[in-house]
């Protein structure tokens, strides 16, 4: 910008200076600031408040305590603004203890530098403190909606659902309408931990509360009912998105295709099993993969695996391979896990020089042969050999 000879002004030198901390050059943002006053820049509460972050980002606590100082010689009082912006950069450059003891000292302590403690406390991790704080404001009467949607967050990445329920039915007896995501990111956690029927209740309050589920709420929901084996119940979740005129994705229909093709795979004993359980599968995976196709979806990678999977246990090895064949043609890379799937299927029928092809194709594709895919190998030529031996 020199080297163009362009004039800098305040904002353009805060820009800068915020950009070097965020970098972690806190020397260059401070030889800025300098830079400032040798050209008779006087820098505003802005640039100082965007350096004592960046100070107390990079836990240099010294520093940051010391740019207030100066601040206040300069003609600015550190308002809570500034002091929030310290507080919660010092709890995301892990100095957490120097946080807490930060706003203990200060004699104008507001609910704006509490807030930014319990932000503070979320980004170090510090969940449990975060939510103890928030807490203690809500027993009070008062709570902060941006606050509870960090703690919320972080409690459901956690896996303590109990806590963010509990934090929503506080924020609610509060009249602190929850945001739509803080309804979603504890839908998704539910699912996650095999609460499906729980979550299908903030489901229904968020529909009850006029919020209009997308499609990553309802696949969430259709995925874990199907994890959960209740079928019929994703297959209705499935239709009422689509009468709400919410569009299916790739990930919507590979969770279907999945589940629809594991159920009552029976044990192949014989020829009538395996016939059996390829005219179940096909039912309802033609019935998903014709859809698709019909609604412009385009299978990616996972979905085929899902579906060559599905065809080599069920002893489909020739419908499997043609799959394979098709996402090659289409342009798509199959993973190891594809690879693996495919390996299986040629293993279980005996097909070892298959088997070996497939391996050999890994290999000049510069693919690693994982312990799953080796242990496979492993063992279908020892089937092979067992067979051989028989006859």
């Amino acid at each position: 910008m020199k080297r163009k000879h362009m004039i800098l002004d305040i904002m353009h030198y805060t820009t800068l200076i915020k950009g070097f901390c965020l970098q972690g050059r806190v020397l260059d943002a401070s030889n800025l600031l300098e830079e400032m006053h040798e050209r008779d820049l006087k820098p505003d509460i802005i640039t100082y408040n965007v350096l004592a972050a960046g100070f107390s980002r990079n836990g240099l606590v010294c520093e940051a305590l010391g740019l207030l100082v100066y601040m206040e010689e300069q003609g600015f009082k550190p308002d809570s603004v500034t002091h929030s912006m310290v507080i919660e950069n010092l709890c995301i450059g892990g100095k957490v203890k120097e946080a807490e003891s930060f706003l203990n000292n200060l004699e104008d302590k507001s609910e704006e530098t509490y807030t930014a403690l319990i932000r503070g406390y979320c980004e170090a991790n510090h969940t449990r403190k975060a939510y103890e704080l928030l807490s203690r404001f809500a027993k009070h009467g008062t709570i902060n909606k941006g606050a509870c949607f960090k703690v919320l967050s972080n409690l459901c990445m956690e896996g303590d659902n109990d806590s963010a329920i509990l934090l929503l039915e506080r924020m609610l007896a509060l009249n602190v309408e929850p945001k739509r995501i803080m309804y979603s990111k504890l839908i998704a956690s539910l699912c996650q931990a095999g609460e499906v029927q729980k979550a299908h209740l903030f489901f229904d309050s968020l529909v009850e509360k006029g919020f209009t589920p997308d499609v990553i709420d309802y696949t969430m929901m259709i995925n874990g009912y199907c994890r959960g084996n209740s079928l019929q119940e994703a297959h209705d979740l499935f239709h009422d998105m689509k009468k709400r005129g919410i569009q299916p994705d790739i990930i919507t229909y590979t969770v279907l295709l999945d589940a629809f093709s594991k159920r009552n795979i029976r044990r192949v004993r014989s020829p009538l099993d395996a016939r059996r359980n390829r005219e179940e599968m096909v039912d309802a995976s033609t019935v998903l993969w014709t859809e698709m196709k019909e609604m412009g979806v385009r299978p990616d990678v996972i979905c085929y695996t899902v579906l060559i999977d599905r065809h080599c246990k069920t002893d489909n090895l020739q419908d499997a391979i043609a799959l394979f064949d098709v996402m090659i043609d289409r342009g798509l890379k199959p993973d190891t896990v594809t690879y693996t799937a495919l390996l299986s299927g040629c293993c279980n029928r005996g097909d070892v020089d298959r088997a070996i092809t497939l391996v050999n194709e890994m290999s000049s594709k510069g693919m690693q042969l994982d312990d799953c895919t080796l242990s496979v190998l492993r063992h279908g030529i020892l089937k092979a050999k067992k067979v051989q031996f028989r006859k």
